[in-house]
């Protein structure tokens, strides 16, 4: 990776930024992860580093470690393994964090420090043969939403590889996720893109630009690496040709940070491809993000308006008397579906966790 400033990493947009560093030690940011090596990188370059055994003995949780994104306060000079030490990792912004499934949640930790979660889906689902099981982004499309909101992120959504479907179609799936996600639609732009072409590709340049940083995310086969590689107008990420079937393929294996626009640009997060982005619903330290219930209010408005005038506080929208919610849906003015989805949300995220009440 070339020399990129700080101001392109994104440093002057953090608070407290100018916190004084330890003589002999130097701010980087995390662009990739190895098996517990870090690949940083800062204005002097990029160097490999490991987390100092003092501070790995000191942690109590994965949010502890480094991830893709953040900044942390390294040695400035490489010890034995050739290895910078990190002495400490710096308070985040924003936490894209994942549940992983299984009768135990864990938190799996996909970037920090992002502004915006792009979320990218294809136009061609809408009429593609069936999708495997839970890979249907435009059915889980509400995880994304709830787990940048509750991160301290703004999505994105964008409709990548409208150069494979016609202009009828594209507009169509476009307005299909405007009613899919109802009442969060002004808070959720949606951009339509094509790689191979490069239509839209400014909306994505604009949102990268004075040191921000977009993390993408979606499942595989999306064109992410591709969308990547053509703001950073490198192939700096592996792609691969479509299938025989026309569908892409999965061609990324890490998470990797990647410097975009010049000076004037930022930083973009490419990620592999995910089957679904269930929200963390644990603790995640961020201090200036309302964490997965403000995430959840945020997703489904509607919803969170209709459940203050539940009788009960902790109406469950189930069997309760004067539920405000059902009634809505009775009424025809909530999409039974939508309410669905929303149980289905807190069903997965909630699954193993009995500490978790909503």
């Amino acid at each position: 990776m070339a020399n990129v400033s700080l101001a392109q990493l994104g440093w002057r947009r953090r608070l407290g930024s100018t916190s004084a560093v330890a003589s002999g030690h130097r701010v980087s940011r995390v662009a990739a992860e190895h098996r517990g090596a870090y690949e940083l990188v800062d204005e002097e370059g990029a160097t490999t580093g490991a987390v100092d055994a003092a501070v790995r003995d000191a942690t109590r949780s994965p949010f502890d470690f480094p991830t893709v994104g953040d900044w942390v306060v390294r040695t400035t000079e490489a010890r034995h393994d050739r290895r910078v030490a990190i002495a400490g990792v710096l308070d985040r912004s924003s936490l894209l964090c994942r549940r992983s499934r299984g009768s135990r949640p864990r938190a799996q930790l996909v970037a920090a420090n992002a502004d915006v979660l792009a979320v990218v889906v294809t136009a061609r689902s809408a009429d593609d043969a069936p999708m495997p099981p839970r890979a249907d982004i435009g059915h889980r499309i509400e995880w994304y939403l709830t787990a940048a909101f509750g991160g301290g992120s703004r999505p994105v959504i964008v409709v990548n590889k409208i150069d494979t479907v016609s202009r009828a179609h594209g507009e169509a799936t476009v307005d299909a996720l405007r009613r899919r996600i109802g009442a969060t639609t002004t808070a959720v732009p949606i951009l339509a893109t094509s790689a191979l072409d490069g239509r839209g590709l400014d909306g994505l340049r604009a949102l990268t630009g004075q040191g921000a940083t977009v993390a993408f995310s979606g499942p595989s086969g999306v064109g992410k690496s591709s969308l990547v590689n053509r703001l950073a107008e490198a192939e700096v990420m592996p792609v691969a040709a479509l299938s025989p079937d026309g569908r892409g393929r999965h061609t990324t294996v890490r998470r990797q940070l990647v410097p975009v626009g010049g000076a004037d640009g930022g930083t973009v997060v490419d990620s592999p491809g995910l089957q679904d982005l269930i929200p963390w619903s644990g603790d995640m330290g961020l201090p200036a993000a309302g964490g997965v219930l403000d995430g959840l209010a945020a997703s489904f408005g509607e919803i969170t308006a209709l459940a203050q005038r539940c009788r009960f506080a902790d109406c469950a929208h189930a069997v309760e008397p004067d539920c405000a919610v059902r009634a809505a849906v009775d009424a025809g003015e909530l999409a039974g579906e939508r309410l669905d989805t929303y149980f289905e949300l807190v069903a997965d995220m909630t699954a193993g966790n009995s500490a978790v009440v909503w």
